[in-house]
């Protein structure tokens, strides 16, 4: 009986512990408990370096996929946008992530001076090319110019677009997540005599 009293308290304690840790998270932004972080996305578009300065300031950074599940749940909060609320751009379908070659055009470079081809998610959308050519009255096709990339609801990969049009952005900051209990603690606290 001693025993699954302890359990119990442990059990609630860890609970309440947990949900005092998502309390915290700031308004606006979405838990992914898989990945340990919370994701904002910003209604008002800015140029890539602006968005990257606005999540920087407000203690986050641009979100970087970094794996599949990460990916397609950003995915799922893009196709969740309410599109007429984005303000300041007239592809308002693009959303900004934290990757960019600005510093080498042909390697692509995530926030954390990461190349994305060794560490991380880095599957580009396949009609990349065809969407590309569409939007040639933008900006120059120069292949020296840096691109910055982003994700669209629908197309499963990143999307290469020009860094300084203005697009919604989506911010993200780590939370802590609370795992499968480590057992070997747990049975170290049930073998502690209660009083």
């Amino acid at each position: 009986m001693r025993l699954l009293l302890v359990f119990t308290i442990f059990v609630v304690a860890k609970a309440i512990a947990a949900d005092a840790a998502y309390s915290s998270v700031p308004h606006g932004y979405i838990v992914n408990k898989e990945a340990g972080k919370a994701y904002k996305v910003v209604y008002h578009a800015q140029t890539w370096a602006r968005a990257k300065m606005d999540c920087e300031t407000h203690g986050a950074s641009l979100a970087v996929p970094k794996s599949q599940q990460e990916f397609h749940f950003m995915q799922r909060l893009v196709r969740g946008m309410y599109y007429p609320y984005v303000t300041g751009t007239r592809y308002k379908l693009l959303v900004w992530l934290g990757i960019s070659n600005t510093e080498d055009s042909n390697v692509w470079m995530n926030i954390d001076d990461e190349d994305i081809n060794t560490t991380g998610y880095n599957k580009w959308a396949s009609n990349n090319v065809t969407f590309r050519k569409r939007v040639t009255f933008f900006s120059s096709n120069d292949p020296m110019e840096p691109h910055c990339a982003g994700m669209d609801g629908v197309n499963p990969g990143l999307r290469e677009y020009w860094c300084h049009l203005h697009q919604p952005y989506i911010c993200q900051i780590k939370v802590q997540t609370f795992g499968q209990p480590n057992y070997n603690n747990l049975n170290d606290i049930l073998e502690q005599p209660v009083d």
